[in-house]
């Protein structure tokens, strides 16, 4: 009931607010932009390539499996058409739902039902989590449910000593997460670390662990295969992460917010791109943001401790309702969301649940990678049921607290003799 209810809200907002109408300024650029381009050269007949505006050769931009599934739609579909985009956002949709059931399990798991079914619920409809898959096509929302899903199967692995088949279905889950979003493999270490703690017979279940890693790999072998084939060296899954580094470390920008260095938006930029290849230009890219941390590796360190604080209270953008520039209304929330899923795992870890330290890598180890790029809100969607789960928690044991208010004692008028008077009380407010 609950994924249903959360699957007909996210229809309704995409139909009735007409999300799918997506801006066709700069050609389409917002749906998907790099990885719409991907698909739009796949779907065109020029394979994985091009994820600017104009043609540049094979690529490594982004992982493929987003891709590749824009790229059968659009071939179905229409490229960059309203059909289109109303079924990539029903496909986010669907797995902004289906996140809810990981979410109940985990929550069930950690803290009870109680909290499960407030957690689930909360998903489904709170608008700040229906926002990215009816507006933003991207792998977000698949990111989201892959990594509640993992993170549900590692609690479950460790109550319940794995087969080899748990451990197999364990690696397929990882190798589809790598090439969904990469970023997500920095939880990997940490799963198979906790699992080796907590499971008996260490020995036995460092094999297990082999043979989770052997199938991951297996599952990305193709699309490594694939890269090497076609830039005549290793890649692994992508390639562009130098140049998101330039663009938030240079001599020349703040540190934030710098996408003029971007090709598609600095013509420079771009034919230096189509003249290099994306290889060459990447690296190109490395050795200027390496030699800028040579260089400056104080504003590096500033940069990326700004970077950091902004993941968490949202980037400096822009917020304009009804003439007013709400910037500082959309820090205070995004602040209040972060400090309140702290104070939750905080509740979480001296209250020794179950869970506790997978729940700490996730927020403080996740975010790394970001803190070395611009923080885009999007970035952090991925763990934010886990944050919206330790928030729920934490009200949750809020009802727990008592305050005592004392009422005065009311005392008898003059004469009142054998009048009833009231004895001092008070009263228990949840």
């Amino acid at each position: 009931m609950i994924v249903l209810v959360a699957l007909l809200l996210r229809l309704a907002v995409i139909t009735i607010g007409h999300t799918y109408r997506i801006t066709p300024r700069r050609d389409h650029f917002q749906f998907g932009w790099e990885m719409g381009r991907i698909a739009r050269s796949i779907a065109t007949g020029h394979g994985f390539s091009s994820p600017t505006d104009l043609p540049t050769g094979p690529s490594a931009w982004a992982p493929p499996l987003y891709p590749y599934l824009l790229a059968g739609i659009f071939k179905l579909f229409g490229v960059y058409s309203n059909t289109s985009a109303w079924i990539i956002l029903a496909f986010n949709s669907i797995f902004g739902a289906l996140t809810c059931v990981p979410l109940y399990r985990l929550a069930e798991r950690i803290y009870g039902v109680e909290v499960a079914h407030a957690a689930a619920w909360t998903w489904a409809v709170f608008p700040y989590a229906i926002y990215w898959p009816v507006r933003v096509v991207w792998e977000t929302s698949l990111s989201a449910f892959l990594l509640t899903l993992v993170l549900l199967l590692t609690l479950r692995m460790q109550h319940e000593p794995p087969r080899p088949r748990a451990w197999i279905v364990f690696g397929l889950l990882w190798g589809v997460i790598t090439l969904t979003n990469t970023a997500l493999l920095v939880m990997l270490p940490f799963c198979l670390i906790w699992l080796l703690h907590w499971l008996p017979n260490r020995s036995r279940q460092l094999a297990g662990v082999l043979l989770c890693l052997l199938t991951a790999a297996l599952v990305v072998s193709p699309w490594l295969t694939r890269n090497h084939a076609v830039f005549g060296r290793y890649v692994f899954i992508r390639d562009n992460l130098p140049l998101e580094m330039h663009m938030a470390n240079n001599d020349r920008l703040t540190g934030l917010w710098t996408r003029n260095e971007h090709p598609g938006n600095d013509p420079a930029a771009m034919r230096r791109f189509q003249e290099l290849g994306e290889l060459g230009f990447m690296d190109e890219k490395r050795q200027e943001v390496g030699e800028f941390i040579r260089q400056h590796p104080g504003k590096f360190i500033w940069f990326s401790l700004e970077r950091a604080v902004y993941f968490w209270i949202g980037t400096p953008q822009a917020t304009i309702v009804n003439g007013y520039d709400l910037i500082v209304a959309r820090h205070v929330t995004f602040f209040l969301g972060s400090a309140l899923a702290f104070a939750g795992l905080w509740l979480t870890i001296r209250n020794r649940k179950c869970g506790a330290c997978l729940l700490f890598c996730l927020l403080v180890f996740y975010p790394l990678p970001y803190y070395l790029v611009n923080p885009f809100p999007r970035y952090k969607h991925p763990i934010e049921p886990e944050m919206l789960l330790l928030i729920v928690y934490l009200f949750w044991e809020a009802r727990r607290i008592q305050f005592r208010w004392p009422i005065a004692k009311i005392s008898p008028e003059p004469g009142a003799a054998g009048r009833a008077s009231f004895p001092s009380t008070t009263r228990d407010t949840k």
